[in-house]
């Protein structure tokens, strides 16, 4: 900066329901003293207004850094705003589950958060982007950052008591897991893979992601990357018997610190560890795991679908689509140890 020049400011778009303003009004302004930068600009989500007009507000404003505090829905809806604009995103986490987070290698801690907005590394990221009709034909579109789907995480998402949820966090999620677990119903789900042949099956769950770690740390997409400019794609045929046995097999060694996929072609002992892509394919047909630009899918009956942990309702047939290296995220220098991005 140069003498008599005008000092960078953040913007901080924050959900006033979730975070302690106070308090992280008092981290931002020490980390932003300590930056050089000057007074920052606060705009609180609000119900009346998107997060078009908040972002619009932040960089109309003069913003050279927007800084999204809140949970997985703030987080989403901020970022997807925040495309192509080329101005830095960061984060400060303080919802429940935080997955995006959690994922990218974001401290959970708020001050720590804090000071890696203002001070980390500036990397380019994936969006994912689900357009979805729903039953009554109306036709909608929403970004996400870590994964969309039905199934058992919709289940989560659409039957967690919003009471225990505030007063216990991720622990609100253990019983709609199960129940989605023992569902039987499975819908008919006809897709076609980046414009491929129309494909179709029973399915009990679809999992289609950015990134694969989920609530309790379990990863469902171990070889998906935030910037690898694809989506990673897996769909469970059903949950019952030998299937249930394979699928469980099949998470179990990509949890496995020991014995964990690739991730893009890494290798152990100088071997090639085979992909998640490989290894599904010998589950006896209990799952698929697809790595593809874009999906499009049927379902009948329509599921409840979610993205990023908020439930977006029935849906009867929609299409994903990866977004390559829309966002620039301001991620601590340790996230590379998170595993979901490129070395």
């Amino acid at each position: 900066m140069t003498r008599g020049s005008t000092p960078p400011h953040a913007a901080v778009i924050y959900n006033p329901t979730r975070i302690q303003l106070e308090r992280v009004t008092r981290l931002v302004d020490a980390a932003a003293a300590e930056a050089g930068w000057g007074p920052t600009s606060w705009i609180p989500t609000r119900e009346r207004s998107t997060a078009v007009d908040q972002v619009a507000e932040a960089l109309g404003g003069g913003a050279s850094l927007v800084i999204a505090a809140g949970g997985d829905g703030t987080v989403r809806e901020v970022a997807g705003a925040m495309r192509h604009t080329r101005t830095p995103f960061a984060v400060v986490p303080v919802g429940t589950a935080n997955l995006f987070a959690r994922n990218a290698g974001i401290p959970i801690d708020t001050a720590t958060a804090v000071r890696a907005a203002f001070t980390g590394e500036e990397r380019s990221v994936d969006v994912g982007v689900i357009d979805y009709r729903n039953p009554d034909g109306l036709q909608r579109s929403t970004p996400f950052l870590v994964m969309s789907g039905f199934g058992v995480d919709a289940d989560m998402v659409a039957y967690a008591d919003p009471v225990l949820k505030r007063r216990f966090g991720w622990i609100a999620y253990v019983v709609p897991i199960i129940r989605g677990l023992f569902r039987r119903d499975r819908p008919r789900v006809s897709w076609k893979e980046d414009g491929g042949p129309i494909r179709s099956g029973r399915t009990h769950t679809m999992f289609v992601g950015n990134c694969g770690t989920v609530s309790a740390g379990l990863d469902v997409l171990p070889d998906a990357l935030l910037d690898d400019g694809v989506l990673d794609v897996l769909m469970v045929r059903s949950l019952e018997g030998w299937d249930g046995v394979r699928v469980t097999r099949w998470l179990h060694r990509a949890n496995n610190p020991v014995a964990r996929f690739s991730k893009g072609g890494r290798t152990r002992g100088g071997r090639v560890q085979p992909s998640a892509v490989e290894t599904a394919g010998s589950a006896g047909g209990a799952l698929r795991y697809l790595r593809i630009r874009r999906i499009d899918v049927t379902v009948s009956p329509p599921a409840e679908f979610q993205a990023d942990g908020d439930g977006i309702g029935p849906v009867s047939a929609a299409r994903l689509t990866v977004d390559p290296g829309a966002l620039i995220v301001r991620l601590p220098a340790t996230a590379a140890r998170s595993g979901r991005l490129r070395p």
